[in-house]
């Protein structure tokens, strides 16, 4: 059998479409209730005092103050997305928990590289989309709330990606920050593959272990290592430039993330009808 062939591959996306795409469906209403849900508590229960200032400060204040309010619930979704991705990474293979779920789907005529990467796309690339498609309609509905209670109607999908879109900030400091985004992303997508049960659970372990580990070895370096100059340093014209170090990690941060979905697809490629309990392997 051929390692990817296309016309295949897009039988078995679809085949996984009907066995959980539901679930995931479903997922995606809840995280619309609860983002709408959040959107009110923060707009009329923990935010400004509407009317007060409507009458103390005039509309166009309460315009400027109510525009911080919904970019403070943007924010919250942004945060509310970069959550949803790693539950979604470590529930990869939350479908093959008993035996003849893993025996039909290792059955399926397809290879190890499509049924792989069908599973990847729907927990990751389609749970991005329907996430912020979720967040959009909590959105929506908020405005339309706010419309029907007489409300300044603000839209807050345009502050959405603000926070990703610093100004002036260091094209290499960008690199870095997509760079630790993807690796925690690798590495709930190597806890998920791993972990037979509760995936999130271990994996948010393990990383906290690792974070304290990090941690002392920061201190303990903090000898021969100037942390507080770290990332940038000064050359010898007094200006700004990056510390040696941080090239350093960044090829390490990728270089370890690419090793991460490495082992999440060979451990797939080793499941079997029969694993451990708590491991898939």
């Amino acid at each position: 059998m051929k390692q990817f062939d296309l016309q295949r591959f897009g039988w078995t996306f679809k085949n996984y479409f009907f066995v959980v795409g539901p679930t995931w469906l479903r997922i995606i209403g809840i995280y619309t209730l609860v983002l709408f849900l959040i959107n009110l508590f923060m707009t009329r229960v923990s935010g400004i005092n509407y009317n007060a200032v409507l009458e103390n400060e005039g509309i166009e204040f309460l315009r400027c103050m109510y525009a911080n309010t919904i970019r403070q619930t943007a924010q919250f979704g942004l945060f509310f997305l970069a959550i949803a991705m790693l539950f979604c990474a470590s529930y990869l293979f939350w479908y093959l928990k008993t035996k003849p779920q893993r025996s039909t789907y290792l059955m399926l005529p397809a290879s190890n590289m499509e049924k792989y990467l069908a599973s990847f796309l729907y927990a990751i690339v389609l749970m991005f989309v329907g996430t912020f498609v979720a967040y959009c309609v909590a959105d929506a509905l908020r405005m339309l709330l706010d419309l029907i209670t007489g409300r300044v109607v603000i839209w807050g999908v345009p502050y959405f990606f603000e926070p990703l879109n610093p100004y002036d900030a260091p094209w290499l400091l960008i690199v870095w920050a997509i760079g630790i985004m993807l690796y925690f992303h690798s590495v709930y997508i190597l806890g998920g593959t791993l972990f037979r049960k509760l995936a999130p659970l271990l994996t948010s372990i393990l990383v906290v272990i690792g974070f304290f580990l990090v941690m002392w070895g920061i201190r303990a370096s903090s000898g021969w290592i100037d942390w507080h100059a770290f990332p940038k340093s000064y050359n010898l014209e007094g200006e700004h430039c990056f510390h040696w170090l941080f090239y350093v990690l960044i090829v390490l941060v990728y270089l370890l993330t690419a090793i991460h979905y490495w082992l999440s697809y060979r451990i797939f490629c080793r499941m079997q009808v029969i694993n451990h309990k708590w491991l898939n392997v």
